[in-house]
């Protein structure tokens, strides 16, 4: 049926719908009427001339079938099933495709295989189409270890089928089974060596195991395809950036097509490149443009970029700002609320360490990897308090510290003297025990700036065992820290 068919049922069921009254299709008209809202992507009437066409002919399959992708759309499983199952004509491509959906979704993947198996024995000519309905779906839905097992039964049966072979390729890349798809990969690119699809996602898989020489390679070949591709121009950049070749990924970043809103994403990464470069003027240009346009940055470490490049300027109070932005928006970002300490720490401000602190420990206890430069910022927080005669608090921060990594010797020796200053001799004990005598030499040296090696080898009849060094340094008046 043409598209000035197609309009003059349109026209004809809207102007019999103003007037209040049906119009009558046969089905044919109707699946073609649908058929076209799909083809076009417009579904302002498809729901209502689908009622329509279930008034007109209610034991019609194809559009009981459509009835039941309707459901499913909106992820009512539970009635798509019940409806297929009334309907007595299901031998069809679509209503098997809805069934075995219905049963992967419904936590039914069992039932789903014993349906496809029956379909097999029955020797089904639409079993192929089968397999790739279904495998997108199971991919696209998160369900990567049913889909995994499903693609493998279809190329099993279906060796050469490019659509299972590209799902496998995609599903083992959200498993992290990068090598076997890059070797699925390679046999896709080996059925069809001209496609850009095909080479950048080689590109990417190349990317994802760190082989950059590798990405670069099969991203080059991607652009061979298609010279516009402007996926695989990025990624070479940012794959040229991990390689530490800094000027040919500014010179990349710069071949990327598009206009300015489209290459918004990859502005960080070039300004990265600049700072590198120790180029903090183009660094500090390009965010700062960026900033303007947008009005904020997608990300805190493109404000931390934007930051250390104001600073290297002597940009200070720019850089003070952002800070303050980059809180606004990201205000649980453990990396931004650590350069808060360090700014609070240079401004001597006790009741804002606190606070910023409390909240980083908060968020760090909930984490699993703990970034040792944060721990770092914790412990200069700590020893800030100390300084300031918040003892109590100090030692709360390094039993915190202590909770994030149980080993610290610098974190003993600082909590021992935390509880020395307060008096309590027992924990005081405790962890100065916990120190062997190198790290207590160590912590000496760092803490006291003295030379105890120094003092051990000048006095050697005193014979001062190592635990009791700090003692004899404290009752010392000429050290009185």
């Amino acid at each position: 049926m043409g598209k000035d068919e197609i309009k003059r049922l349109l026209q004809l069921y809207l102007s019999n719908y103003r007037k209040g009254k049906d119009t009558y299709f046969d089905s044919n008209e109707i699946e073609e009427l649908l058929d076209s809202f799909e083809n076009d992507e417009d579904y302002a009437y498809y729901n209502d001339i689908l009622e329509l066409g279930l008034k007109l002919h209610p034991e019609d399959s194809g559009l009981l079938i459509r009835k039941c992708k309707i459901y499913i759309l909106h992820e009512d499983y539970e009635n798509a099933l019940a409806l297929l199952n009334s309907i007595s004509d299901t031998n069809n491509e679509d209503g098997d495709a809805v069934r075995v959906e219905c049963y992967c979704m419904l936590d039914g993947y069992d039932k789903a295989v014993n349906y496809i198996e029956l379909l097999e024995k029955k020797e089904c000519d639409y079993l192929e189409g089968l397999f790739e309905d279904i495998a997108p779906i199971l991919n696209d839905s998160g369900m990567e270890d049913e889909a995994n097992d499903f693609i493998r039964r279809g190329l099993k049966r279906f060796p050469d089928n490019v659509i299972l072979m590209e799902e496998l390729c995609y599903n083992l890349e959200n498993k992290g089974k990068f090598e076997e798809a890059i070797q699925t990969c390679n046999k896709l690119i080996d059925m069809n060596p001209y496609s850009y699809d095909y080479w950048f996602l080689l590109g990417r898989l190349y990317s994802s195991i760190s082989n950059y020489d590798k990405a670069i390679e099969a991203l080059d070949f991607a652009t061979t395809c298609d010279t516009l591709g402007s996926e695989a121009k990025s990624l070479k950049a940012y794959c040229l950036y991990m390689n530490e070749n800094y000027q040919k990924a500014i010179e990349a970043f710069n071949e990327i097509p598009g206009d300015e809103n489209e290459k918004f994403h990859d502005i960080p990464w070039q300004a990265n490149c600049y700072i590198k470069l120790q180029d903090f003027e183009n660094a500090y240009k390009l965010l700062h443009e960026l900033f303007e346009k947008k009005g904020k940055l997608d990300k805190p470490s493109t404000y931390i970029t934007y930051m250390r490049s104001c600073i290297e300027l002597g940009k200070g109070d720019e850089a003070h700002q952002m800070l303050l932005k980059a809180a606004e928006h990201f205000p649980n970002d453990i990396h931004i609320l650590s350069l808060m300490i360090l700014d609070y720490l240079k401004n001597n401000d006790s009741s804002k360490i606190m606070e910023i602190s409390e909240q980083l420990f908060n968020i760090m206890e909930s984490m699993k990897d703990k970034d040792p430069g944060d721990i770092k910022l914790l412990l200069m927080a700590a020893e800030f308090l100390c300084v300031k005669g918040k003892v109590n608090k100090a030692i709360e921060y390094y039993h915190k510290i202590l909770d994030f990594k149980e080993e610290m010797p610098n974190v003993f020796f600082q909590l021992a003297m935390a509880y020395l200053i307060n008096g309590d001799m027992e924990h005081f004990d405790e962890y100065f025990t916990k120190l062997s005598p190198d790290e207590l030499l160590n912590c000496l040296e760092k803490h006291f700036g003295i030379d105890v090696t120094s003092i051990i080898n000048d006095d050697m009849d005193k014979h001062i065992p190592p635990e009791d060094l700090v003692k004899e340094f404290l009752n010392n008046k000429d050290n009185n820290n």
